[in-house]
């Protein structure tokens, strides 16, 4: 491993007007890849018409991409409150070119003016209240945080976009499974109603970063009796991450199994509009990390910082593999981390590592990332440490 030659990544013109022809010739117009909740304009007269003893407060809204700052609801939440939030709608960055994001990826959730933030898992989701005060919402591309109270980040305007997501509030009067349940019974709002009643919950001991939001992305598994954790991103993003406080030594070796059954892009994945990828990162005590990942079409050992903003001065790719032909097949590897830091991100070397990731996104081309993982370990000092 220590002896490999890294690449440079081809230059972007040619992958960007591949891009463009894909997405033209390919009849990936921008209405066709987000479709219209079914009958969504009938919800709220649906819920209000439910049993009294399960019929909610409603608040319906429509926010536009151009409106930038948190938008106050004129609902009031108390702590332990059940409240469903149903969405619809889509944010272009250009919709010429379908790339566009809809409410799972770009509604976002506050209360009482602070954090913590919370983002839709889905087009429908439901909470409970974690905090008193009037709840508010946003839309803002994932990541583009200040702060975890939802301040943006003036190094990144919220300009630009074009579009509006459409949101129905329903504060419950009791649990929110109660609520759903009477919903369902119409049959129109059955699979919107099953949506938000949905409960996604990470692998024991990981959790969702929250720049990103939390998601529906992954979800625990098992491989030959051991733990693993199943992917499934489509026209969504999201980070999961496990804390660690290990030394980065000369022998630490970043070791695990991987089985990916469909990579999200059919592009190389070093620009903007085609950066879907699944893959695993380590990530250290200065802030930097280094993900290694599956790649369309670039070469293995091709290394390139982020092109996506903010996390251009973060985040190091380094393409493990490449192409189709070993999709489906459980694959083990093993990384020298500290040499593979070295070569790819250089510098002065942090002394711990403090993160294990993955990553799984789809947004930009809203294509299907399918893959699972298994017998994560960081190995060195003499000691081996398990993941997962």
């Amino acid at each position: 491993m220590s002896d490999e030659a890294t690449k440079s990544p081809p230059g972007q013109l040619g992958t960007l007007l591949r891009f463009a022809w894909q997405q033209f010739a390919g009849a990936k117009a921008a209405d066709s890849k987000i479709a219209p909740a079914a009958k969504f304009a009938a919800l709220m007269p649906a819920l209000m018409i439910l049993p009294e003893a399960a019929r909610p407060r409603l608040v319906s809204l429509t926010l536009t991409a151009r409106h930038n700052d948190w938008r106050p609801t004129g609902m009031t939440v108390k702590r332990g409150e059940a409240f469903s939030v149903f969405a619809d709608g889509a944010v272009w960055i250009s919709r010429l070119l379908g790339l566009g994001a809809e409410p799972k990826l770009a509604l976002w959730l506050r209360i009482a003016g602070r954090g913590p933030l919370r983002k839709l898992p889905d087009n429908a989701g439901s909470f409970e209240a974690w905090t008193d005060g009037e709840l508010e919402l946003c839309l803002k591309p994932p990541g583009e945080w200040a702060d975890d109270n939802g301040a943006f980040d003036p190094a990144y305007p919220h300009s630009g976009g074009e579009g509006e997501i459409r949101a129905v509030i329903a504060l419950w009067p009791g649990p929110a499974q109660d609520g759903l349940a009477a919903l369902a019974r119409n049959a129109d709002f059955a699979p919107l109603a099953a949506t938000a009643a949905k409960r996604t919950v990470p692998p024991q001991d990981w959790s969702y970063l929250w720049r990103l939001g939390d998601g529906a992305i992954y979800e625990p598994a098992t491989e030959g009796g051991k733990p693993a954790i199943h992917v499934h991103t489509h026209g969504d993003v999201g980070i999961l991450q496990t804390a660690v406080d290990l030394p980065l030594a000369d022998d630490t070796v970043l070791e695990w199994r991987w089985r990916v059954e469909r990579l999200p892009s059919d592009l190389p994945e070093h620009i903007q509009p085609t950066h879907d990828y699944l893959s695993i990162a380590v990530e250290f005590e200065n802030g930097r990390d280094l993900t290694y990942y599956w790649s369309a079409g670039l070469a293995e050992g091709t290394v390139f910082h982020c092109p996506l903003p903010w996390w251009s001065e973060r985040e190091t790719h380094w393409v493990l593999r490449s192409g189709t032909q070993e999709l489906g097949r459980w694959l083990g590897e093993r990384r020298s981390v500290k040499a593979d830091y070295a070569k790819a991100i250089g510098g002065p070397l942090p002394a711990r590592i403090v993160r294990v990731w993955l990553i799984a996104n789809s947004v930009f081309q809203r294509g299907h990332g399918i893959a699972d993982f298994t017998d994560i370990a960081l190995t060195g000092a003499g000691t081996r440490t398990t993941i997962l």
